[in-house]
């Protein structure tokens, strides 16, 4: 606690002395000096243009992206949800299912080439 209040202690009066340091080392007369001094300074003004330019630019790009979305009750609106029930089925083995699936797919297959080859044969030939 001594370590504490010491540290506190010098910390107040190094901020007391470095602001009666600064007041002191730097006169108003200098300060409206260097003010009139960045008025009439066209380079500066230009730069200060720019800026302002281009933060407002940036503040414009930054409003027109939407917002995030923090209701999650369109996700709950999906449809194509698939929910894994496989566990549930106990009665059918897991090579069987594996080999149902293998089946529909094979004959999803058979009938997608079919289907693309009597697309084919009715076409004239030129």
């Amino acid at each position: 606690m001594k370590k504490f209040a010491s540290f506190l202690l010098g910390a107040v009066a190094g901020c007391a002395a470095g602001f009666l340091a600064g007041s002191l080392l730097v006169s108003d007369e200098q300060v409206d000096d260097v003010k009139s001094k960045i008025k009439d300074n066209d380079k500066l003004q230009d730069l200060k243009k720019k800026y302002d330019n281009g933060t407002e630019i940036v503040k414009n790009q930054l409003a027109s992206f939407p917002k995030n979305v923090e209701d999650d009750s369109e996700l709950k609106d999906f449809d194509d949800i698939v929910i894994d029930d496989s566990d549930k089925d106990d009665n059918v083995a897991a090579g069987d299912n594996a080999q149902e699936s293998i089946d529909d797919l094979n004959n999803a297959e058979e009938e997608h080439n079919t289907e693309d080859t009597t697309a084919d044969e009715t076409k004239p030939e030129a």
